[in-house]
């Protein structure tokens, strides 16, 4: 109890938490360098081909969420093209996302590979590399970033979301945890990385970064909130609904998040080590995987893999 009480003073201390932003800056400074090329290879690539509405999904490790997420795009894209950035710290489900995407004819990158042990940070910097690298080069209309488990299941256009607005997503606000407790009065936002679109005109001057601020109580994407979220008015900002809906699979009854009404978000899928998913057995992402698929995507027959 002792070591934990000292640990978490050590920090919650603004030289430490200085400390470690350098750092961590320092880290991701070599790993944006690293496959800068194929960026804005990319990036042109899209510009060539008259893309100027684009969303961004970063890949981990779980080809079969990939899979369902291309597909849901076919049956109901949301008014932006869809490209894959492949986090996956893993060759065979590279290989595997890399297939699943020339299938559906989805533009993939693969990051350069790496090793972070924070997943949040892991997320967010791969984000971060995005705009940097391909997002900047490519100047659209219109950009965004969803979590690879977050499926279009409805019509719906993203784009007339931002009609008169800077940014759209969910937005979220500082939560307690074993570093920081919000108070009442605070006002730290972020729009969850895993649901956040921006008119490129809006936010072109300033340097995004996607990583998490524990120190404010915020996951990834937090950071944004000194660069860009505490300068905008309420009038910059759509804010997109978030509902529990009850999922019955295998006879018992879950929740999981609907936005807006069109975009299912299963949640958490790459980290069934994680505390919290130790449920998730081999057998019970098979049973996701198939509630999914019979649930929005027309059945199996439309999959493009069949591991998980």
């Amino acid at each position: 109890m002792a070591l934990k009480l000292i640990a978490d003073g050590l920090s919650k201390n603004r030289l430490v938490i200085q400390l470690k932003a350098l750092r961590n800056e320092f880290a991701y400074k070599g790993f944006e360098y690293r496959g800068r090329a194929s960026g804005r290879l990319l990036a042109k690539q899209l510009h060539d081909a008259g893309v100027s509405r684009v969303c961004i999904t970063v890949a981990f490790n779980v080809p079969w969420v990939i899979d369902a997420l291309t597909k849901a795009w076919e049956m109901h894209s949301p008014g932006m093209t869809l490209v894959v950035v492949d986090n996956s710290t893993k060759a065979e489900a590279r290989a595997a996302i890399a297939q699943i995407c020339k299938m559906r004819g989805v533009p993939y990158l693969a990051l350069p590979m790496r090793v972070e042990k924070h997943l949040s940070r892991s997320h967010g910097t791969a984000i971060t590399w995005a705009f940097h690298n391909i997002v900047r080069h490519l100047k659209p209309e219109f950009f965004g970033f969803i979590d690879h488990d977050c499926f279009p299941v409805v019509a719906f256009d993203i784009p007339s979301k931002l009609a008169g607005k800077a940014v759209y997503g969910r937005r979220a606000y500082g939560t307690e945890n074993h570093v920081y407790k919000a108070k009442p009065e605070d006002r730290h936002w972020n729009l969850w990385a895993g649901y956040c679109f921006y008119r490129f005109s809006a936010v072109a001057a300033y340097k995004l970064n996607f990583e998490p601020r524990i120190n404010l109580g915020l996951d990834t994407g937090a950071a944004n909130w000194g660069i860009l979220y505490s300068k905008l008015a309420e009038a910059d900002v759509a804010v997109a609904t978030v509902e529990q809906r009850p999922m019955t699979m295998a006879g018992a009854v879950g929740h999981h998040e609907f936005i807006d009404g069109a975009f299912f978000h299963l949640a958490g899928v790459s980290y069934p080590e994680r505390p919290g998913y130790h449920h998730r057995t081999a057998e019970h992402r098979e049973m996701l995987r198939d509630y999914v698929w019979n649930t929005y995507l027309g059945g199996p027959a439309g999959q493009a893999v069949s591991d998980f």
